[in-house]
C-alpha cells in the first residue's frame, strides 16, 4: 500500500500542477473572467479598475472582467509571450501603432460584423483621423478610445521676464531656437543653469516636418536614409551640439518633466499626460501649451490608443460588449475626467474637462490632430515599436558621438530595419501550433511522472523477484 502511494502521490501532485497551470496560463476560453489588459501609471491604471467595477456593478456580465496590466515598455512582449501559449486576454488596449503587426499574426478578431449589427454605434462620432491605420487589409481590427496630440509646453513667467511673446502656429525651427537662446542662461563658469527648449520626445515628429518618411508607403520598406530625414536629425542634434539649448541624449538621468516643473526649462514638447502634473507642480497659470515648431511643413504628431478583441478568445461577443461600453459616452468621459489623455469621442472632448483642464487652451491639442503623422513611428506589419524606437536611438546617439554623420548613421539604421522586416517576413502570417505552450508543459510533466512511476513499479517488481 505504502509502495502504491508513493507512486500515486508524486502523480496526483503533477496532475494538480497541471491543473494550476491551466488555470493561471490557460487560454481566454477556459477563464471564468473576460480579460481586459492595458498599461499604464498608477493613476492610469486605478482609473481602469473604477471603470471596471463600475461595469461589473451596472452591467452585471455573465464573465465578470478582470483587469491584466503591465509595463509600457514591456508590454507589447509581454502580449506576444502570450499570444504564443494561446492566453491572450479577450480585449486589449493597443497603441494604434502596434494593430498591423498583431493583425498580421492573426491575433485580432475582426470587430466590423459586430458594428454592423449595433445600429447604436456610428463612426462618425469619432474623430475621423483616429481610425486611420484601425483595418489592415480592409478588415476593422480596433475601434479608437483615446489620444494625445504633441505640443509646446512652455513657462508664461519666463517668457514674460524675458520680453518673448507667446509661442504659436506661426513659430518655425528658427523661431523656437532663437526663443530658445534668449531664456537659456548660464552661471558665473558658463555652466547653464537653465536651458531654453528639449525637443527629445518630438525628435521623430521632426521627420516628418521636414518632409521625410521612415517607411515606405507599402510599409515593408525603411527608407529612411534620405537628405530630407538627415536634415531633421541634424537639427535634433543640433539643439544641444551647437545651439547650447537643450541637453544631449547622451546626457543621464536628467529628469526632463521635473527640470520643466521645477523651473530649469522653459519650454518642452509632450503630450497631454503631462498637463496635470505640471499644473500641480508649477501653479495655475504658470503653464502655457502651444503647436509645435514647423519645419518645412507644417505637421503634428499624435499617439492613439485603440481596443480589440483577440482572436483567441472564447467570449467575444462578451468582450465587444466590453469594448463597446469602453468607447460609449459613459466610458469616454472617464477618460476626459482622468485628464491624462483626450477621448476619441468627439463630443466627450467638448467639454470643460478637456478644453479647460489646468487652466491652458485645450483646444490646442485638438487643433493639432488634422494632418498629425503617428507618434512616434508608423511601424506597419513587421516591426514593433521597440524595434524601431531603439534603432533611431541609436542613429541619434552615433551622430552625438562624431561616430557618423547624419545621412551615415541613418544609412546604418536603415539598412538594419530592412533586414529585420526581411526576417519577419520569411515568418509565416499566423503560426499553427499543435497545442499551446501549456499543452507542452502538461504532456511533458505527465510523461516525466509515468516515467518515474513505472520505474518504480520495475524496481518493486524485480526486488520480489528470486535472485
Amino acid at each position: 500500500m505504502k509502495g502504491t502511494a508513493r507512486i500515486l502521490l508524486p502523480f496526483g501532485a503533477a496532475c494538480a500542477l497541471c491543473a494550476a497551470l491551466a488555470l493561471e496560463l490557460g487560454g481566454p476560453g477556459s477563464r471564468d473572467a473576460l480579460v481586459f489588459s492595458t498599461w499604464g501609471t498608477p493613476a492610469e491604471i486605478a482609473g481602469f479598475q473604477a471603470l471596471i467595477d463600475h461595469y461589473n456593478a451596472t452591467r452585471r456580465p455573465r464573465h465578470p472582467v478582470r483587469l491584466a496590466h503591465a509595463e509600457q515598455y514591456q508590454y507589447t512582449e509581454r502580449l506576444m509571450v502570450q499570444a504564443a501559449a494561446d492566453a491572450l486576454p479577450d480585449v486589449i488596449h493597443l497603441d494604434r501603432n502596434d494593430v498591423p503587426l498583431f493583425a498580421r499574426m492573426g491575433l485580432l478578431a475582426d470587430i466590423g460584423p459586430a458594428i454592423a449589427r449595433d445600429t447604436a454605434f456610428h463612426r462618425g462620432d469619432y474623430f475621423p483621423e483616429l481610425w486611420d491605420g484601425c483595418s489592415p487589409g480592409g478588415i476593422l481590427r480596433a475601434v479608437p478610445h483615446n489620444f494625445s496630440t504633441l505640443v509646446l509646453y512652455y513657462n508664461r513667467d519666463q517668457f514674460a521676464a524675458a520680453g518673448i511673446s507667446p509661442p504659436d502656429s506661426t513659430w518655425t525651427w528658427q523661431t523656437l531656437v532663437a526663443a530658445a537662446e534668449q531664456l537659456t542662461r548660464r552661471g558665473p563658469d558658463s555652466t547653464i543653469t537653465r536651458y531654453g527648449c528639449l525637443m527629445q520626445i518630438a525628435f521623430s515628429a521632426l521627420l516628418a516636418q521636414n518632409g521625410g518618411r521612415v517607411l515606405d508607403a507599402a510599409m515593408d520598406s525603411c527608407v529612411i536614409a534620405s537628405p530630407e530625414c538627415a536634415g531633421a536629425l541634424a537639427f535634433a542634434v543640433d539643439l544641444s551640439e551647437k545651439y547650447r539649448v537643450s541637453w544631449s541624449m547622451l546626457a543621464q538621468n536628467m529628469q526632463w518633466d521635473d527640470m520643466f516643473a521645477g523651473g530649469r526649462l522653459s519650454m518642452i514638447a509632450n503630450g497631454r499626460w503631462a498637463l496635470l502634473p505640471y499644473v500641480r507642480a508649477m501653479g495655475d497659470g504658470a503653464v502655457g501649451v502651444a503647436p509645435l515648431p514647423r519645419g518645412l511643413i507644417r505637421r503634428g504628431a499624435v499617439a492613439c490608443h485603440v481596443m480589440a478583441v483577440a482572436s483567441q478568445s472564447g467570449k467575444r461577443e462578451e468582450a465587444w460588449e466590453f469594448v463597446r461600453f469602453l468607447v460609449s459616452a459613459e466610458g469616454e468621459r472617464l477618460v476626459a475626467e482622468g485628464g491624462t489623455s483626450i477621448p476619441a469621442l468627439r463630443a466627450a472632448a467638448m467639454t470643460d474637462d478637456v478644453l479647460r483642464a489646468g487652466g491652458v487652451r485645450g483646444s490646442v491639442f485638438l487643433d493639432e490632430l488634422p494632418g498629425a503623422a503617428n507618434w512616434p513611428f508608423i511601424q506597419g506589419p513587421y516591426l514593433s515599436g521597440y524595434a524601431l524606437q531603439s534603432r533611431f536611438e541609436a542613429a541619434v546617439r552615433r551622430v552625438l558621438l562624431g561616430e557618423a554623420t547624419p545621412i551615415g548613421s541613418l544609412r546604418m539604421m536603415e539598412q538594419e530595419v530592412n533586414r529585420a522586416i526581411r526576417d519577419a517576413r520569411d515568418i509565416p502570417r499566423e503560426k499553427k501550433f499543435a497545442g499551446s505552450v501549456l499543452s507542452y508543459i502538461c504532456v511533458s510533466l505527465g510523461a516525466a511522472v509515468l516515467l518515474l512511476a513505472w520505474r518504480a513499479f520495475a524496481r518493486r517488481r524485480a526486488g520480489r523477484s528470486p535472485r
